[in-house]
């Protein structure tokens, strides 16, 4: 199937193309790990294996559970993003691809601009693996479709 999962992070609503997506879990139970650098910060226990996991929640300390993204796995296993919710699996026909340039400054995980077809509202398109701060080489991305 093609199409987006969409979620928020800091209040903006972003997409990522579903090749890049295993699994979506509640972010319950993720542990800092002391002392480690980034981009993974944390682990949560994913079926009694242990999930590294790059915690990208607003306040991760704020009470809020929040959702983690499982990217699918690589040659150093599976990864999870920490995000402040998910929204939706969304169809490819339910966002659009905007023409118009990217806006200067975004960070370089904006790969591009969707506008849903319902509202017209503007949607980030991310690549989760650039977003969580792992080399483009490891692990090797899925093609784009």
């Amino acid at each position: 199937m093609s199409g987006f999962l969409t979620f928020v992070m800091a209040g903006r609503e972003l997409a990522a193309p579903l090749a890049q997506v295993r699994e979506v879990v509640r972010a319950t139970g993720v542990q800092p790990l002391r002392g480690v650098r980034a981009p993974v910060t944390g682990l949560v226990e994913l079926r009694g294996s242990p999930l590294p996991v790059v915690d990208l929640r607003s306040d991760p300390d704020a009470g809020t559970t929040g959702d983690v993204v499982v990217l699918p796995g690589g040659p150093e296993g599976a990864l999870g993003v920490a995000v402040d919710r998910v929204l939706a699996v969304v169809a490819g026909d339910e966002l659009t691809g905007d023409d118009a340039p990217l806006p200067y400054g975004l960070p370089g995980y904006v790969t591009g601009l969707l506008r849903s077809v319902d509202d017209r509202r503007t949607v980030f398109l991310v690549d989760l693996w650039v977003l969580a701060g792992v080399p483009p080489s490891v692990p090797a991305r899925p093609a784009p479709r």
